[in-house]
């Protein structure tokens, strides 16, 4: 079976996340911020990072910059 696109989908957003993560992180979490969450980010000694977003206690892990990105478009934010 094929999965059914309905109007609305966000395919096409993950292409705007930045591609270094350094860089534009800041910008991340200003987005973030705009949309009453906090953005953190943990780097591991071997140089992967993982992220979480906070917001009224709870929180909402996020292993890639590809999935920071499609949350910020879940809680109606943009870069």
């Amino acid at each position: 079976m094929i999965p059914k696109k309905t109007p609305g989908t966000t395919e096409a957003v993950p292409s705007a996340i930045p591609k270094s993560n350094s860089a534009n992180f800041t910008a991340l979490q200003a987005a973030f911020a705009q949309q009453g969450h906090r953005l953190s980010q943990v780097t591991s000694p071997n140089g992967t990072s993982t992220y979480w977003a906070e917001r009224w206690g709870l929180v909402r892990y996020l292993p890639t910059l590809h999935d920071v990105g499609r949350f910020l478009v879940q809680i109606g934010g943009r870069l």
